[in-house]
């Protein structure tokens, strides 16, 4: 046997020696190595969902998505549903797959048949929130209301999406352990301190509803910082309170968060050019011949991703210009569109920020749908709405009190939004229209887009110019006054 091993030894024995030296050297090395194998990779992933998401262009909050919107123009009954479009498959079909269910409910509510006497309005919106880099959360508030309520049905729902994974998450899926003891006695403690909610804490209401079992907790979101649960209207205190949110800091679910919420994937979307910036400057003009006819084409409810360039680019080819009657609340996810707009001379008006049945708020409510929308396009393009186009031209005196800007109307309608068919929008046009007309079109439907490339060069071809409402109002020498309402012709 010692003969064996000490030929072995003078073979091969020393290279094995000395390569287990070198391999006990380099042991210092490997962790280094996989931990950046580690951090590369994490940070590919994150990349690749930031050139796969849709961000709006300014995220203070850190939102996400674009918003898409499902509108009408029936004052009778009214529809303005609001939703996220994030760009992944799977979660973007969850969600309108959750749109269209509570857009059927609203439905299958109303008559069967019309009544003079009855209207009705659904109106959903929505909020959303980056938590981490992974995690989307999605808050989205319902209205709905009809002539035979005494009060709205307000409640709110959410959704959170595991991103990498696109599949929706379950309070179980963030948190861990005795969660539900410590997120009870957080709100319990809150809630008994704070007014006006300490008057009930005693009530067998408050006390079911917060107990510590899952049922009570199924509405939360998530951003960087904190958890917050939603209890609907009357689930815990008297209605009159509302729907009640509690925000839980992640400082206080120490050792129950089992999700990351650091995040860098917005910075990564920043930085890869996703998200735009401001434009300045637009183009003069056109001259205006006061001999001629002139009519102002009008374009509600956008901007639309495919429709709207569609009808910039006829607006163009013919010379002519339009007001465009924008959402606030779509501003953001359209940034471009809304810069192209302005860059090429046509009006930005006001056509408040959710799209709400305004004669329904209050006097709070409406200064803010229609403050909130001229801060958006100011802020992209140094210009602030004039004009204000009222959703279903529906005007009241509480409008006409809180609200300092001209409300523009129409003298055709071309219930483009009701037909979406383009020789009918055509019909209601051609060989009715006279100088002067203010036009209501909606730049969210192709049909409305193919209906303008037809009817642009023919009304040009009879004499027609196209100019905005601002500037057909200053030809026909009328100073518009804040709280009164324009519609020309007729």
């Amino acid at each position: 046997m010692k003969k064996i091993i000490d030929s072995f030894l003078q073979r091969g024995g020393a290279c094995l020696v000395v390569c287990i030296l070198l391999l006990l050297l380099c042991l210092p090395i490997w962790p280094e190595a996989f931990s950046q194998v580690s951090k590369e990779q994490p940070f590919k992933e994150v990349e690749t969902l930031a050139q796969q998401i849709q961000f709006p262009s300014h995220s203070p909050d850190r939102e996400i998505g674009v918003t898409e919107s499902i509108l009408n123009n029936d004052a009778q009954n009214a529809v303005s549903v609001h939703y996220p479009v994030i760009g992944l498959k799977q979660v973007d079909a969850a969600i309108q797959e959750k749109i269209q269910s509570i857009l059927s409910e609203y439905q299958d509510g109303l008559p069967a048949e019309a009544m003079d006497d009855f209207s009705s309005s659904l109106w959903v919106d929505y909020s959303s929130y980056l938590a981490g880099d992974s995690i989307a959360s999605l808050l989205f508030r319902v209205e709905k209301n009809d002539s035979t309520m005494s009060h709205p049905d307000v409640y709110v729902f959410t959704m959170n999406f595991d991103l990498a994974q696109q599949k929706l998450l379950s309070l179980e899926d963030i948190l861990q352990g005795e969660y539900l003891l410590a997120i009870c006695d957080y709100t319990r403690e809150y809630f008994s301190h704070t007014q006006p909610y300490q008057a009930y804490v005693h009530t067998d209401a408050f006390q079911t509803g917060s107990a510590p079992v899952m049922g009570n907790f199924v509405s939360f979101t998530m951003n960087d910082k904190a958890l917050t649960f939603y209890f609907q209207k009357n689930r815990i205190f008297p209605g009159y309170l509302g729907v009640v949110s509690i925000s839980i800091p992640y400082s206080e679910l120490n050792g129950y968060l089992k999700v990351d919420t650091t995040a860098t994937l917005l910075q990564i979307a920043q930085a890869s050019g996703t998200i735009s910036s401001q434009l300045s400057s637009p183009v003069q003009n056109i001259s205006i011949d006061p001999s001629r006819p002139m009519i102002a084409l009008t374009f509600d409810d956008g901007p639309h991703a495919k429709v709207t360039p569609q009808i910039l680019e006829i607006l163009k080819q013919n010379q002519a210009k339009a007001t465009f009657f924008v959402v606030g609340n779509r501003v953001d996810s359209y940034t471009d569109l809304i810069q192209r707009e302005y860059m090429e001379g046509h009006e930005i008006g006001n056509h408040t920020y959710s799209h709400p049945l305004l004669t329904n708020l209050s006097a709070d409510e409406v200064i803010y749908q229609t403050s909130q929308t001229d801060q958006r396009v100011a802020k992209l393009t140094s210009y602030t709405p004039k004009l204000l186009r009222p959703p279903y031209g529906a005007i009241n005196t509480v409008m006409e009190s809180n609200i300092q800007k001209p409300f523009v109307l129409w003298s055709i309608d071309t219930l483009d939004w009701k037909t979406q068919n383009k020789t009918k929008i055509l019909n209601e046009v051609l060989g009715k229209v006279k100088d002067g007309d203010i036009i209501l079109m909606h730049d969210l439907y192709p049909s409305t887009a193919e209906a303008c490339a037809e009817l642009i060069p023919t009304l040009k071809a009879q004499g027609f110019q196209f100019v905005t409402v601002s500037e057909l109002l200053a030809q026909k020498r009328i100073t518009p006054v804040a709280g009164h309402a324009y519609h020309l012709a007729r």
